[in-house]
This record gives C-alpha cells, structure tokens and sequence, in this order.
C-alpha cells in the first residue's frame, strides 16, 4: 500500500486523456460499495480518491452535495479532484463556493490560482496566489510563489512575488518549489539546476523542477528546450497527481489544439 495513493490506482491516459479506466476496486472500495449515507458516501470517494479514481469519485460527490449542498470539506474535495482531472473552471466554481461558505482561507486561495492557471487566465492566478501568500508560512508560501511567478512568466508580467525570495526561506518539504524559485530569483545557475534536476529519482520533484525551468526557458525564447523538458516530465508519471504534472499535460494539450 502506498503512502500517498493506493498500489493499485488509475494512470492520467484515463483520468486526464480519454482512455477507459480499467483499474478494478480494492478491497477498501469494495467494502464502500452500496452507500446511500453522506458519511458511507464519503468513505466510498476516499477509497475511489485513493486509487486516483478521480473520475469515478466526482459523482460521489456529486451525490454528497445532493444531500448537504453547502458542506465546504465536500465542496473542496470535489474542486481538488476536478482540479486533478483538469476540469479547472468547474473546480473554479466549487472554491467560489467554499469562500462564500467558509471565507478566504489559503488553501482556497492557493487551489484557486493553480485553477486560473489551468485555464489560461494567469493575471488572475496572479491575484489569487497574492492573496494567498501573506497568509501563509515560508512552506506554504514559496509554493504560492511558485505558481504567481510561473503565470508572471506566462503573462510577461511582473514577478512580484518572486522578490519575496530568500535563500534561507524555511521551505518544508517545498524544496523544489524552493529550487525553482532559487534559479528564478538567480541564486542559482541554470546549468547547475538542470544537471540537479535530471538526476533526482522522485517523479514528484522532477515535475515541479523540470516543469517550473519549461516556464522559464520558453519565456527566455528557448522553445524547442522547453518543450523537451516538458516531455520528459510528462514521461515521468509516477507522480501524475501533482500539480506541475498536470500543468504539463495540460500544456501540451492546450498545444495540440492550439
């Protein structure tokens, strides 16, 4: 069983391409089937969430807000997992949602701006990840710095955030988001932070690395680069749920439709 998402679990061909989903129930998702209560619901979603069975999971949710409409935790599950399935304006409606219910917390905020960010709008995935920032510690922050800068690099606009920098952010486990905003900020050079990048085993921080430099080289004009490394994080999918993954992906469809 892994730490973070079932062994058996659902790959991105079927929860972000169109490809079926052919992953079968655990014996967790098994034992959750027949619910009919908001709280065997709510087990049932967990158990499908856990083996990245987004799509499967969202009408259980769907079936939880038919019976409590205004529960915020399940209105932020379900704009997480349309975020994860990279349905962004409906996970946009369901955060608005959760501020109007619950105010504006960060972790609203922070999902908000990622959401703007998938759908192309990146001044306002600026002002989101902004308002997020000073509620937040240097963990938190250098992530919501991570996503202000990248839409600031998108937008040619200015990286505000970015100035916020500093070498001894106490960054948590962000470390490489902390990585990325470090070369942004130029602290460190941009050969040395590929080479560190190409050789990091964890698919998890190869997105975030590789993903965030894609931003910053196709933003200095070195296209054909920032495609390459875009495909290689999209190879890489043993963490697919994460964000900058996503963003990947999301990325290289808006291209092929662009």
């Amino acid at each position: 069983m892994g730490q973070y998402f079932d062994d058996l679990h659902a790959m991105p061909d079927s929860q972000l391409g169109g490809a079926p989903c052919l992953v079968g129930d655990s014996p967790e998702t098994a034992e959750a089937r027949g619910a009919s209560d908001f709280d065997a619901l709510g087990r049932l979603a967990k158990t499908l969430d856990f083996q990245l069975r987004y799509r499967e999971a969202i009408p259980v949710y769907g079936q939880m807000l038919s019976l409590r409409p205004d529960d915020a935790p399940t209105l932020y599950r379900l704009a997480t997992r349309e975020i994860n399935t990279l349905q962004p304006r409906l996970a946009l409606g369901h955060l608005t949602r959760c501020r109007e219910l619950d105010g504006d917390k960060p972790e609203y905020l922070y999902r908000i701006g990622i959401s703007h960010y998938l759908a192309g709008d990146y001044s306002a995935a600026m002002d989101a990840e902004a308002a997020c920032f000073p509620l937040v510690d240097d963990e938190m922050g250098v992530a919501a710095m991570y996503w202000h800068t990248l839409a600031a690099w998108r937008s040619d606009a200015g990286a505000e955030l970015l100035n916020a920098f500093r070498p001894e952010m106490k960054c948590g486990h962000h470390t490489a988001y902390y990585a990325v905003m470090s070369l942004g900020a130029g602290h460190t050079a941009l050969p040395d932070f590929l080479a560190a990048a190409a050789e990091t085993d964890s698919d998890l921080e190869y997105s975030m690395l590789a993903y965030g430099a894609s931003v910053l080289l196709a933003r200095g004009g070195d296209r054909r680069s920032a495609d390459e490394l875009r495909k290689r994080v999209i190879a890489r999918d043993g963490f697919w749920i994460s964000y900058a993954y996503l963003a990947a992906w999301n990325d290289e469809k808006r291209k092929s439709i662009n």
